[in-house]
């Protein structure tokens, strides 16, 4: 089974506020299949004695390197890997369930495992991420501004008279089945009319209209129970349904990503895998189009309120005068970004001492609230590593 934590804008935040600490930041490659449970588990534990390794050789408090080692070694699992069999038995017998077991039965295509003394967070990726055991004063967050900023999930809310199905879809993933208190099973359990088809008086509504306004309050019930699943994300959402009943959705809707586009017929001769297949496309078009957008404003916007330029971008993500920001994320651009104004210092290579520039740019604009999008560097004007739409004119002169 397949389990994908993206972070929301809010996790992002906090992890990237966080500086100044012994930060160790883990990224691999994993697999969902059942067969590579202990695989995974050996990968990550060899990543985290990588780092252990780093911590040692940078002189680090014993004290915090055996704090990390500990939580470490409880995560890869390591007291379960017990050669005598006597041994093995008796550790089975004494011990207690191990929420980490269930989390290694659940996982993506990547691993994010982001730690400091104080703290230990994991990020299961939709994407596979180069391994990495990095060392700092503050977390490296570029594959989770990745998985933040590429289009990757949808959400299908699959509506009808006699059922209804909100479904997590993926791309290239199966889709997944949410299962949500309080959502009706169907028209007839909402309104607690046993034949709601039956033409016949309910107190003072009747025939037609008394059956649409029962089939109002079925699509309202529908619109409460779902509302909390969507706090805090801005994953799209789209309409599988029939006339009247998405029209009625669509009028009680208060999620912000639901999108234009629907997914016409009765969802009901549709499975969970075939809604997915209809939804991915409408994935693809909407982000298509936001970056459309995003480029077309900055032709409009350039040069004050908008820019190409890496170094420029970076005074405003510091200042948060960015609004949208259009990144390739594969640019590599190594230097440092300074914490007070911005100011850029170019480095000819990448090396332990450096990171990106357009990453930290990234990482500065999401935190003050911009709406990042990944891009590829042909689609990006001048193919610059980035494209950045601003707040207001920030009053640099660029060059």
């Amino acid at each position: 089974m397949l389990h994908i934590d993206i972070p929301t804008l809010e996790e992002f935040k906090a992890l990237a506020q966080i500086k100044g600490d012994t930060c160790v930041s883990l990224y691999l490659p994993t697999s969902p299949l059942a067969g590579n449970i202990r695989a995974n588990r050996i990968a990550f534990r060899d990543l985290a004695r990588e780092a252990l390794a780093q911590l040692s050789e940078a002189g680090a408090d014993r004290r915090k390197i055996a704090v990390f080692e500990g939580r470490f070694d409880h995560l890869a699992g390591l007291e379960h890997d017990v050669q005598d069999e006597e041994d093995k038995i008796r550790k089975l017998q004494r011990a207690k369930p191990d929420p980490f077991d269930t989390f290694w039965h659940y996982q993506a295509h990547g691993l994010a495992v982001l730690s400091t003394p104080g703290l230990m967070r994991m990020f299961r990726l939709p994407d596979a991420p180069k391994p990495l055991a990095e060392v700092a004063d503050r977390l490296h967050l570029t594959p989770l501004i990745r998985a933040m900023t590429s289009p990757h999930d949808i959400f299908v809310l699959a509506l009808a008279e006699e059922s209804v199905r909100l479904i997590h879809a993926f791309v290239n993933f199966p889709p997944v089945r949410l299962q949500i208190p309080d959502l009706p099973g169907n028209a007839e359990q909402a309104t607690r009319r046993p034949s709601f088809h039956v033409r016949a008086p309910r107190g003072r509504l009747q025939n037609l209209e008394g059956e649409k306004v029962l089939l109002h309050k079925y699509v309202r019930k529908v619109e409460q129970a779902i509302h909390g699943v969507f706090a805090g994300l801005n994953t799209p959402l789209v309409v599988a349904a029939e006339e009247p009943v998405a029209s009625m959705y669509r009028s009680l809707n208060s999620y912000p990503g639901l999108a234009d586009e629907m997914i016409e017929g009765n969802p009901d001769q549709k499975t969970d895998a075939e809604l997915e297949d209809a939804a991915i496309p409408i994935l693809d078009r909407l982000y298509s189009r936001e970056v459309k957008a995003a480029i077309a404003l900055y032709d409009q916007l350039k040069p004050r309120r908008a820019t190409t330029d890496v170094s420029y971008a970076a005074h405003a993500a510091t200042a948060g005068a960015i609004e949208q920001l259009l990144v390739d994320l594969d640019a590599v651009v190594p230097g440092l970004v300074s914490d007070v104004d911005g100011s850029v210092i170019y480095s000819a290579s990448d090396d332990a001492e450096t990171y990106s520039v357009v990453d930290e740019v990234a990482r500065r604009a999401l935190s003050t609230g911009a709406r990042v999008l990944g891009a590829r560097q042909e689609e990006l004007p001048d193919r610059a590593p980035l494209t950045a739409i601003l707040r207001y004119d920030f009053g640099l002169i660029q060059p």
